[in-house]
């Protein structure tokens, strides 16, 4: 029995079917989202990173897994049964759209191929058709070309925000596949910040220290709820089909709680709460930059077998017995006064702008995110979380 390896690649850039279907699809990914998370985070270190990207890497080997090796792709991405590959490619290109065409939301998708290797027709078909995945032949023998051109590849699918996305080293002499996905999300907010209006002020980090870094300061409509525990708002994008969506514990240093407590469920019921609401917001500028390797992490949440030659990869070739070897996620987030760049995120209708002085107005809630907080971006369709991080320092 001949023993080959496939590598799973995966990269996130953020610069911002039936409706039962991707509600479905939708909840799989946010349930997936929130433990992927938890097996990510550091106590004393930022976050960033794709769920989404990660989910559509792994749904594209999915495809070509059988027996208990699929039962364990399913549990771990929370897939029903009755979910298939044409309900995950419209759930895609569900999330692909947007009202106005100024702003990007770019999904791609690759499958790199030794030259002379042998792919099942059947495989092959399904992720050019339902996730519109490109086919490369190339010779992983020659590391470099190989490497290089995927690399190349990847920067011209993400604005060249991520570079040398997979080292010649990562590519081995049985490396048969590499699957890549990329994402490139860049947004304008629907109400941009006031660059007068940004000022340094004290951040309070995790590690009990006080820095000096640049919030933007807005008063506007924004969708918001709180409880005792914490504070929530989600700021519309232009078309306000995405949304940046922050939760701020109320204790200065109350985000292990925040951390541990979060789920879909709650998730859902914050989103359906949040109501429209005059909110004075005080947002930090920020930029993350994060490589991770994602083999501990599956592992850990049910993916072991698909790391070792015990998998059954054989819906992708039965040429060779194929395994997982590395999954490489990289990801890059900027936000500042005018848009995010490298993100995507759900946002709830709301009004625009800000309503005339009322001297019998109520007071603005007071939405301060000066110490650290868990955040992602949505698409306020389907409720879906397209990026998630926390900001702790």
């Amino acid at each position: 029995m001949k023993y080959s390896i496939l590598i799973l690649t995966l990269t996130f850039i953020l610069t911002n079917s039936i409706i039962a279907q991707q509600t479905e699809m939708a909840g799989s990914l946010n349930s997936f989202s929130f433990d992927l998370y938890k097996q990510l985070k550091s106590d004393n270190e930022n976050l960033f990173f794709s769920p989404f990207s990660i989910d559509v890497a792994l749904l594209l080997v999915r495809e070509g897994a059988k027996s208990d090796t699929k039962t364990d792709f399913d549990k771990v991405l929370h897939i029903n049964s009755n979910i298939n590959e044409k309900d995950a490619g419209g759930f895609i290109q569900s999330l692909r759209s947007f009202k106005n065409t100024r702003n990007q939301l770019n999904v791609s998708n690759s499958v790199w191929i030794q030259n002379n290797y042998k792919i099942e027709n059947d495989f092959q078909n399904k992720i050019q058709t339902n996730y519109f995945a490109d086919a490369f032949h190339v010779n992983f023998v020659d590391k470099l070309k190989s490497t290089t051109n995927i690399n190349n590849w990847a920067a011209q699918k993400t604005n060249n925000l991520i570079k040398n996305l997979i080292s010649p080293d990562q590519i081995t002499v049985s490396t048969k596949l590499v699957l890549i996905n990329t994402i490139y999300f860049i947004n304008k907010w629907d109400r941009q910040f006031e660059k007068s209006e940004t000022k340094k002020n004290d951040f309070y980090g995790v590690n009990n220290d006080t820095v000096k870094i640049d919030f933007m300061h807005e008063n506007e409509y924004s969708n918001y709820y709180e409880n005792a525990d914490f504070q929530f708002i989600s700021k519309d994008y232009e078309g306000k089909d995405k949304s940046f969506c922050v939760i701020l514990p109320k204790k200065r240093y109350g985000i292990s709680s925040i951390d541990a407590s979060m789920n879909k469920l709650i998730l859902d019921s914050i989103l359906k709460r949040a109501t429209s609401t005059l909110v004075e917001l005080t947002m930090p500028k920020f930029k993350l930059e994060a490589s991770y390797s994602l083999n501990k992490p599956l592992s850990k949440l049910g993916l072991g077998k698909a790391f070792t030659f015990g998998a059954d990869f054989s819906g992708i070739s039965t040429s060779s017995r194929l395994k997982i070897d590395n999954v490489i996620h990289k990801t890059f987030i900027e936000i500042n006064e005018e848009k995010t760049e490298a993100a995507a995120a759900t946002a709830i209708g709301c009004p625009d702008g800000l309503m005339p002085y009322d001297e019998h107005a109520p007071k603005p809630k007071v939405f301060n995110a000066n110490h650290p907080f868990m955040f992602m971006i949505i698409d306020t369709q389907t409720k879906s979380i397209i990026f998630m991080g926390r900001y702790v320092k």
